[in-house]
């Protein structure tokens, strides 16, 4: 998997498309599944624009929000969080409440994508 900005914007407008069409059970499923594509390809662009050595990816994101790039790291840590959930389960309820938190991902991962351009 290539680990660039150009790989997470276009999954970052993967997940808005996603998001952009009427709730069902398969539009839910494919925008968790974006999700966490796109968490995943967050940290690991953040590790590499920071040369970072960590490979954890809360770590990451704490060291992102000293360096300015994340503005909120509880939230972010949230999302990872709700990433690993996800990815290692399957649960109606589980992908109801993740799916929530996935709407709010939307907005900081488009705050955090310029940031990483500027960085």
């Amino acid at each position: 998997m290539a680990v660039s900005i150009e790989e997470l914007k276009k999954a970052s407008d993967s997940l808005k498309y996603a998001l952009s069409e009427p709730y069902s059970d398969i539009v839910r499923d494919a925008a968790i599944q974006r999700f966490e594509f796109c968490t995943e390809l967050a940290w690991k662009v953040l590790r590499k624009k920071m040369g970072s050595s960590s490979v954890a990816p809360k770590a990451i994101v704490r060291e992102a929000a000293q360096q300015g790039l994340i503005e909120n790291p509880v939230q972010w840590i949230r999302y990872i969080d709700a990433r690993n959930l996800t990815s290692h389960t399957y649960n109606e309820d589980t992908a109801r409440q993740v799916f929530e938190i996935v709407k709010n991902f939307l907005p900081d991962l488009e705050q955090l994508l310029p940031k990483l351009e500027d960085f």
